[in-house]
């Protein structure tokens, strides 16, 4: 659908857009206002999208990296006669890897799908600085084309011009552009870490952050921190706890290269990491020289070489199969608790914060609570509510959260309702199969409807068979919630729970009562009908 704008209620001469373009220009990350791009539009020019993105911003994701984009997407957009209406910007995101989320890019996708911006500005195409920008892998590109594609007549141009993407040719274009990339990506990550090993058998220093215990060239001893390092390997070795080791890591009144405050898996990290005794580690494994021998770095070592083995061992001794004496969050530990992981300390702290730590279940008498885990594990631990009454109330919820899912699941369909379409497409590609043959067609034009047709039979073929293993699921699927449940061993229900909430926040209750309060226990579902 192509969009029909009402005209500007006063005609723009020659010199108002002249001069309306000299002002959006000098502003790179500016924009007209709607009546101004309307008037623009009607004098023939471009209503343009800017895409922007850098992967590793190098200013401390400051910007500066897709502000210098924005000024070249201008610059862009003027020599096509274009301005730019909206910049959607993803800093310091990546492009190639499948479980980052570019937030701006999904936004643009939408607007070009829609064919015009939230604020109702029309679209008429896109640039960005290179095609890398927009996509690295095909389905990104391909999600791009067909949204940009929606409807006719748009422009498309990065830094070496303006190109076609309704052709034929584009597709291959695309992909060239797509392999190259990764083909690049690879080889920079590569040459990363040759650089790294050769730096690392040299003994030189890699790290990009100061380490604790050493000065700015990350060679000479801090004498401050080396010394707080040192103490706490010499407090294990003759028998302290951890978490006594910790207590004299805050007390030393220092704070982490990060500035944050500490905690015992910061501590565990800085005590087992070799850099302290002279040693690196790539990849788990001590850098070693061809005979096998540990490679000595350059900067100086807080302790030697045989007390670092030692705390090492002794780390490792003490850390059971479910984490740090046996507190951790494993999976593989049975849990004895409920609820244990999915409670959120509800507490506001002195700053005005939520505290907001994973709630632990502990032994209480007779019975059991859940309570925040302590500072040094990054909690407040101020709050600790009584159990067994926290997991009725949430055990009643989730199944009467079923029973309602239960009850108003619908039937089990006989057939596909898509069947018919799937039966066309494949007719169709009969039919273009046969006129091939028959030579009433080229080879051009087949190929690229085969193409389609195939694609449309695949898509079909998978949302049928995905319906299929739906339908079965539903047929065996146990309609009573509750006597399913009386069924299910611990892990079995933690698993129900978990697949129904998101979080459990667990607010103090009133001081000094003995009356327990739903309200206290606000449960956050993953859905919202739920909620």
């Amino acid at each position: 659908m192509t969009l029909v704008d009402p005209q500007p209620k006063k005609k723009l001469t020659a010199a108002e857009v002249e001069r309306l373009v000299e002002r959006l220009r000098g502003v790179p990350t500016g924009a007209p206002s709607l009546e101004e791009a309307k008037a623009l539009r009607a004098e023939g020019w471009h209503l343009l999208l800017a895409y922007c993105r850098i992967s590793d911003d190098a200013h401390k994701r400051d910007g500066h990296g897709v502000e210098d984009q924005t000024r070249h997407c201008g610059r862009i957009a003027g020599h096509m006669r274009g301005i730019v209406i909206h910049h959607y910007i993803d800093n310091d995101k990546s492009a190639s890897k499948a479980n980052v989320t570019r937030d701006d890019f999904d936004k643009m996708i939408e607007a070009l799908e829609r064919g015009s911006t939230e604020h109702g500005y029309p679209v008429d195409g896109v640039v960005c600085v290179a095609d890398d920008r927009l996509y690295r892998g095909a389905h990104a590109y391909e999600r791009f084309v067909d949204s940009f594609t929606a409807h006719p007549d748009r422009v498309y141009a990065d830094d070496t011009g303006r190109h076609d993407l309704y052709g034929d040719g584009a597709e291959y274009r695309g992909l060239l552009g797509v392999a190259a990339s990764r083909s690049e990506t690879k080889k920079k990550k590569r040459r990363a870490r040759l650089n790294h090993l050769a730096r690392a058998e040299r003994g030189e220093p890699v790290s990009g952050r100061r380490p604790f215990g050493w000065n700015d060239d990350k060679l000479t001893l801090h004498p401050e921190e080396s010394k707080v390092v040192r103490q706490g390997v010499t407090d294990l070795l003759a028998g302290k706890s951890i978490t006594t080791v910790t207590w004299n890591f805050v007390e030393s009144g220092l704070k982490t290269t990060m500035g944050n405050s500490w905690q015992l898996q910061t501590v565990k990290q800085i005590l087992r990491n070799p850099r302290i005794c002279g040693y690196r580690k790539m990849k788990g494994e001590l850098v070693t020289d061809t005979d096998g021998n540990p490679i000595v770095g350059k900067w100086e070592p807080i302790v030697t070489p045989k007390e670092w083995y030692a705390v090492t061992a002794l780390l490792e001794k003490n850390r059971g199969a479910g984490g740090w004496d046996g507190s951790g969050d494993s999976p593989r530990t049975p849990r004895k608790y409920l609820l244990t992981g999915l409670l959120r300390c509800g507490k506001k702290l002195e700053d005005g914060r939520t505290c907001n730590a994973k709630m632990h279940g502990a032994p209480a008498r007779k019975t059991h609570k859940y309570r925040c885990r302590s500072v040094l594990d990054g909690g407040c631990d101020k709050l600790s509510r009584q159990g067994p009454a926290i997991d009725k109330l949430i055990k009643e919820l989730v199944l009467a959260k079923l029973e309602k899912r239960n009850a108003e699941r619908q039937p089990v369909e006989e057939t596909w309702a898509d069947e018919h379409k799937l039966e066309a497409s494949q007719r169709r590609k009969t039919a273009l199969e046969e006129q091939w043959h028959a030579e009433e067609i080229s080879d051009s034009t087949f190929f690229s409807l085969l193409k389609k047709e195939e694609a449309e039979i695949k898509r079909l073929s998978n949302d049928r068979k995905a319906w299929a293993a739906r339908q079965e699921t539903e047929k065996h699927r146990v309609t009573d919630a509750r006597a399913e449940w009386k069924g299910m061993d611990l892990q079995q229900r933690r698993g129900v729970i978990f697949d129904a909430l998101e979080a459990v926040i667990v607010l103090p209750g009133v001081k000094g009562s003995h009356t327990f309060d739903p309200e206290t226990i606000i449960p956050v579902w993953k859905d919202e009908e739920a909620s």
